[in-house]
């Protein structure tokens, strides 16, 4: 099954150039397809307020659209490549969850002034990845994934507090992923650091060594620090809320990064090489031996 599993993939992709979301702020309304979420091309809108609502529906979904569709993308090229199953299930189910998190999109802090309502595509692509990932499952159980779980743990939270609200807001709730940006790629750089840690950490969990526990934790230190003033920043706002997002992002970042050092430490020291001998000095043709060592074969014997 895990060999076709591309298809339901390949189909919800394909279903991003159907209109995926419902946008209406006061009295406009649009519906967007899925490529121009991705692609951060503002839909054409009637109405005095058509502008700034083009804005709002790259702000309210691009992010998010993006994230399903990378990760549908790995989805299907992890199946055409023959990738462990759980890699394909993860990736499936992350599609999935920010589909999830773009059909409740909406203001959380007040009476919600922006409404966003999935249209045919989002359902098409999520029920086809679905699918995808349910296909998927059987080959990953079989495969019995090698111990320990930990780190695949703090990976799956990392994924779900980069996608998840982080903040809420009365006009739009605001996750990690909505800074994912295919035309400026390096706006979202910062924030997929430390998915690219857990991804690491985990696909490497059965020998990491010092050097790369010490990698992932000079990525993971610093995001966490700053996800912790994030935390610190909404919590003094009045007029925000916090979501599930940093804190989910939070006990993964530490999971991982709390079992990547103490498996670098206690990790086997790799044996140093034996020392090899230096060959013998060729010695020139028609020179006399020199003199053997004492006790060594062809010396003479020694004196009585």
């Amino acid at each position: 099954m895990r060999r076709f599993a591309w298809v339901p993939f390949a189909a919800a992709l394909a279903a991003f150039v159907l209109p995926f979301a419902t946008v209406s702020c006061e009295s406009s309304r649009v519906e967007p397809t899925g490529a121009d979420l991705v692609l951060r091309t503002a839909p054409q809108t009637n109405g005095p307020d058509g502008a700034r609502l083009g804005s709002v529906v790259l702000a309210a979904g691009g992010g998010l659209a993006t994230a399903a569709f990378l990760a549908f993308a790995l989805a299907s090229i992890g199946s055409l490549r023959a990738w462990n199953g759980g890699w394909i299930v993860l990736a499936g189910a992350a599609g999935v969850l920010a589909l999830v998190v773009l059909r409740t999109r909406g203001g959380g802090a007040g009476d919600g002034l922006v409404d966003v309502d999935a249209s045919a595509g989002a359902f098409v692509a999520g029920l086809a990845a679905s699918a995808g990932a349910l296909a998927a499952i059987p080959a990953w159980l079989s495969t019995r994934p090698a111990r320990p779980y930990a780190p695949a743990a703090g990976l799956v939270l990392i994924v779900a507090g980069y996608l998840l609200p982080a903040e809420r807001t009365a006009v739009l709730d605001v996750s990690y992923a909505d800074s994912l940006d295919v035309r400026e790629p390096w706006r979202g750089l910062f924030w997929l650091l430390p998915v690219a840690a857990g991804v690491v950490i985990v696909a490497r969990r059965s020998s990491i060594a010092g050097d790369l526990a010490s990698v992932t934790l000079a990525v993971l230190a610093p995001c966490a620090l700053i996800t912790f003033h994030e935390v610190w920043r909404i919590a003094r706002d009045d007029r925000t809320e916090l979501g599930a997002g940093p804190m989910l992002m939070l006990l993964g970042m530490a999971l991982c990064g709390t079992w990547a050092a103490l498996a670098a430490r206690t990790a086997p020291a790799a044996r140093p090489a034996p020392a090899l001998r230096a060959p013998a000095r060729a010695r020139s043709p028609g020179s006399p031996p020199g003199p053997s060592a004492p006790g060594s074969g062809g010396s003479p014997p020694a004196a009585p």
